[in-house]
């Protein structure tokens, strides 16, 4: 049972982050698509530096080209990677053959809105990926991730089943559905980040919320 809190932009953030409770914070650098969220590798391994033990830096990017990825790596020093991009299993493959097991990978699953609409397939990824990450792809805007909707619950739902790798569940979760979509998925952590800043900020008691009703409702599933 984790809850991983994303897109960490400054030290406030960060401070409420570790306060609310979450095991993992997310920052996002390399970026090849508009957001607001991105920081510069630099400042990501500052902030990074100031994690007490215990909550793990999980480096969020765009890129895909394996040299690009570990000159972020060396740059930040954060050891988790979760692969925003769209990568193809032979970069994830050249990712896994160029750190071997001393970095983390977590491949995204575009989850869409219908049922059995997921993509990349997760089956060509499993070899190389340590855990999935399943988040929300609007078809309106093309973007993936931070887009603050849902997406087929079931269809996650029958991912984490099929899969051997731990699922995380994103996309669209708050302090008021994080409960359902829990029981609904059984995912082994949640991600949330847009509905955690509803001024553009991450808020405390929105965030000390969303981790408290993701923890209750996986401790009641156990």
């Amino acid at each position: 049972m984790r809850v991983k809190i994303c897109a960490i932009k400054n030290e406030t953030e960060l401070e409420t982050a570790v306060n609310a409770g979450a095991d993992a914070v997310g920052f996002l650098v390399g970026q090849r698509f508009p957001s607001q969220d991105f920081i510069l590798p630099e400042k990501a391994a500052r902030l990074a530096a100031l994690l007490p033990p215990f909550v793990t830096p999980v480096l969020v990017t765009h890129l895909t080209e394996p040299q690009e990825i570990l000159e972020l790596v060396n740059k930040t020093d954060i050891l988790t990677i979760q692969l925003h991009g769209g990568s193809t299993p032979e970069q994830t493959v050249a990712l896994r053959k160029t750190f071997g097991h001393a970095v983390k990978l977590i491949t995204v699953l575009h989850v869409g809105l219908v049922p059995d609409e997921v993509n990349p397939p997760p089956g060509s990824f499993e070899a190389s990926s340590d855990a999935f990450l399943l988040d929300s792809f609007d078809p309106a805007t093309g973007k993936v991730g931070g887009t603050g909707k849902i997406h087929n619950w079931q269809n996650s739902a029958r991912i984490v089943k099929a899969v051997r790798r731990p699922a995380i569940l994103a996309g669209g979760l708050n302090p008021d559905n994080v409960a359902e979509a829990v029981r609904t998925v059984r995912p082994y952590a949640v991600d949330a980040n847009s509905a955690l800043r509803p001024l553009g900020e991450l808020d405390p008691k929105i965030a000390a919320a969303f981790v408290q009703n993701a923890l209750r409702a996986f401790e009641t599933q156990e």
